[in-house]
């Protein structure tokens, strides 16, 4: 501590939480104390910072003020407290070093996209770090990737293992330089550096002569301009790159990582690039060059001339920027937009290690850019919509996590574990949430694997140890098995909780809402109450009840998971339920003529089939009736596909839809799907059913949105599920729903998939608790 030197008129000790660390955030302090004559100290600990001010009260007043509503940019104040102190004296003002303090919950930022001023630092052929691609501040660069412990300092870091050279420790330890505690800060002479390897790790035989940073980008480039396919070590894993532009290349890397037509994500050079391809909003602009970098999805222009490879049937590019110098140095005035993917067999998780690189990536990439900043935390690219004039997020990941939610009520520490699909977790405590970054599908092992060690550092870094877990309702879950275990070994209870009242109280929870509300959840499928597969749902409720009011409908889906890959057989079946008539649903539908033995058996037995309303299904047969009648090779394929026929013709009309009674509940019809097949009959062009059904699916929901609202009084509903990453669906319904007088809610921190479930736990799990 400083001496003490003298007494001042007046002290008060601050408590700042939130996302303060990492961000500039004690520079900020210092500068702003020291230019007002404050003296006192700030401090990091495990609970955010810790501010002591001593001077005149007018000053004090003034510098709270300032604080509060101008704090670094990429600082996130969620809780600020003032109590007065005695003042003891001090001769200046001071940052110590960080403190741990136990039972706290921390908050550190994302990794962030490289900021103007590292970037003019890049470019500059005068500057020490020209060329040098891990150049960052306290304003960029990588943050929850690298971190090992909190607090967030050096040595829980893997920059441990880089000792600073002299001028890089002298702006690390001075208050006024912007890399002030900038906890990745290096340059050329001590830092991390780039190799380029052939397969087998061995050094590539390229045109680097003096081993600088700017010849080997250039080497780079030309193995890019080649029609190479790389690997590069990211932020938060391997990405796979080649030349977009190269026919050739798009379609070998489709080969290579076995990924038959599920869309390729883009990096462009630059916003001139991205117009050219895409059209762009200036809120989509907005997004695209904020500090998280997301992968944008962007309307596709119809001049754009990349290769069809790169995402086959859709009328979407996903794009982002360059988020990082060694990105920048990809691309020059001959390589303007690349193919940037995880690099990964698709469906395992992203590859952190050199050694796992070469073994996994040996028969995928021509060459390999590597280096020695450890990954400790793996981060997918963030994909992101812009809508109302916000991020709508598809995947939260990289950008994003580990930025927390604010929870309508507090809750006793709790672990949350999402589903099965796009999984994530959520730890929550008090009145905050941390969830997870995206782990994919926890049928594969290595997703597993990785989404358990997920679960084991976050709790350590968060100080966490859950007194309560909660799962999905569903038996044969991974999640559910793997909640079970840990329960067990943590000797703690074990909440389950139905899948789609979770995503209802995801959404009520991501809106800040804690009122009485209707819920629209629509998704795949997921385990009713009743034991029946459920997937288009309506609900009325809060968190401490939530009543299942409506539905979908229901239809006979056959069990197991193949009808799920084959749009064509769920056509069938609903077709022979509407029909029970062979030769016209044959004459309809000429691919099924295998499977319909099939189909008419399932219809009939429940043995062979289950009730079910899900609204993923029905998209299925849709899909299948406008022409997508093959395997399909990812999730939500056939619905995309047929989403982007539909914006080809957006003015049709819907089909007659209407709502049956049912005692308490109410069912949303879907015969409508007969008028969709006459139309097929009758030779109407698939883009006009696509769009009719879609317009069917919209005008549905309203309807009995509308019938709900006035039974309860409410005029608001929260809509969830995967169905409503459908773009053309949630315009419509905002539109319609708003011209009706009802107020709808939609996601606005996490994803509306199953990504968005661990939320929904716990704010259900913390009024359900023992």
């Amino acid at each position: 501590m400083a001496q003490l030197l003298h007494k001042q008129s007046a002290a008060v000790e601050i408590q700042v939480t939130g996302t303060v660390q990492g961000v500039g955030f004690r520079p900020h302090v210092y500068k702003l104390a020291t230019s007002l004559g404050l003296h006192g100290w700030v401090i990091n600990t495990t609970a955010g910072v810790t501010i002591r001010i001593e001077g005149s009260n007018e000053l004090i007043e003034r510098f709270t003020h300032d604080l509060q509503t101008s704090p670094p940019p990429l600082a996130r104040i969620e809780k600020y407290f003032v109590r007065e102190a005695i003042p003891e004296g001090y001769s200046a003002f001071f940052i110590h070093e960080s403190r741990h303090m136990p039972d706290t919950l921390v908050s550190i930022p994302p990794d962030i996209g490289t900021c103007p001023d590292c970037l003019r630092e890049y470019l500059d052929p005068g500057d020490r770090r020209h060329g040098y691609e891990f150049t960052n501040c306290t304003n960029c660069g990588p943050r929850f990737s690298i971190t090992k412990a909190a607090p967030y300092d050096r040595k829980n870091t893997s920059m441990r293992v880089f000792e600073m050279c002299p001028d890089c420790g002298r702006e690390y330890t001075d208050p006024l330089d912007r890399r002030f505690h900038a906890e990745p800060n290096a340059c050329p002479l001590c830092g991390p550096q780039i190799v380029v390897t052939t397969p087998d790790g061995e050094p590539a035989d390229i045109d680097v002569r003096t081993g600088t940073s700017r010849e080997t980008a250039a080497a780079i480039r030309k193995l890019l301009k080649q029609g190479s396919l790389l690997a590069v070590k990211g932020i938060g894993g391997y990405h796979l790159a080649c030349d977009a532009e190269s026919q050739d290349a798009v379609r070998r890397m489709r080969e290579r990582k076995r990924r038959q037509s599920k869309p390729f994500a883009l990096m462009c050079r630059d916003l001139d690039i991205v117009r050219h391809h895409c059209e762009l909003s200036q809120e989509e602009e907005r997004l695209l060059t904020s500090p998280a970098r997301p992968i944008l999805l962007l309307k596709r222009k119809a001049t754009s001339g990349l290769c069809d490879d790169i995402a086959p049937g859709l009328d979407t590019l996903g794009i982002m920027l360059p988020y990082t110098p060694l990105h920048c140095g990809l691309f020059d005035e001959g390589l303007s937009i690349l193919v940037m993917t995880s690099a990964n067999i698709s469906g395992d998780p992203l590859i952190l290690t050199e050694d796992d690189a070469y073994e996994h990536l040996g028969d995928l990439a021509d060459y390999f850019v590597i280096h020695k900043r450890e990954i400790i935390n793996r981060a997918d690219d963030s994909v992101v919509m812009q809508f109302n004039g916000q991020p709508y997020f598809v995947r939260r990941a990289r950008g994003y996590v580990p930025q927390g939610v604010k929870l309508p009520h507090a809750v006793k520490p709790v672990l949350a574990v999402g589903g099965d699909l796009k999984s994530v977790f959520a730890y929550g405590k008090d009145d905050k949430a941390i969830v997870s970054q995206y782990f994919g599908d926890l049928d594969n092992l290595k997703n597993l694997d990785a989404y358990g060690d997920g679960i084991r550092f976050f709790s350590e870094f968060l100080h966490i140890k859950p007194e309560l877990i909660v799962r999905d309702l569903h038996p044969d879950y991974v999640s559910t098995e793997f909640a079970e275990e840990y329960a067990s070994k943590l000797s703690v209870p074990l909440i389950s909780v139905q899948h789609h009242k979770a995503h209802f109280a995801s959404c009520m929870a991501d809106n800040g809402l804690n009122e009485k509300t209707l819920g629209v959840v629509c998704d795949g499928t997921g385990y009713g109450d009743d034991g029946t597969v459920w997937g288009g749902e309506f609900f009325y409720g809060d968190y401490d009840e939530v009543t299942r009011v409506g539905s979908l409908a229901q239809f006979p889906q056959p069990r197991g998971d193949s009808v799920q890959k084959y749009p064509l057989h769920m056509a069938a079946v609903i077709l022979n339920v509407l029909w029970a008539d062979e030769e016209q649903t044959l004459q309809t539908l000429p691919d099924a003529d295998e499977i319909m033995p099939f189909a008419k058996a399932q219809s009939a037995s429940e043995r062979l089939s289950i009730p079910s309303s899900s609204c993923g299904r029905l998209f299925d047969a849709a899909a299948a009736l406008c022409g997508f009648t093959g395997r399909i090779s990812y999730e939500g394929e056939a619905a995309m596909r047929m989403e982007s026929l539909a914006h080809s013709s957006p003015g049709e009309k819907p089909y007659d839809t209407h709502v049956i009674e049912d005692g308490a509940m109410l069912r949303l019809a879907w015969d409508f799907i007969g008028e969709m097949a006459e139309d097929k009959l009758g030779g109407v062009e698939p883009a006009v059913m696509a769009a009719r059904f879609h317009q069917s699916v919209i005008a549905g929901i309203c309807r009995m949105v509308e019938i709900l609202a006035k039974r309860y009084g409410t005029h608001k509903v929260v809509l969830s599920g995967g169905t409503f990453q459908n773009r053309f669906v949630i315009m419509g319904l905002d539109k319609e729903l708003r011209d009706s007088g009802i107020e709808p809610l939609f996601h606005r921190n996490v994803p509306a998939n199953d990504s968005g479930l661990a939320l929904g736990q716990i704010v259900l799990a913390g009024r359900m608790a023992p």
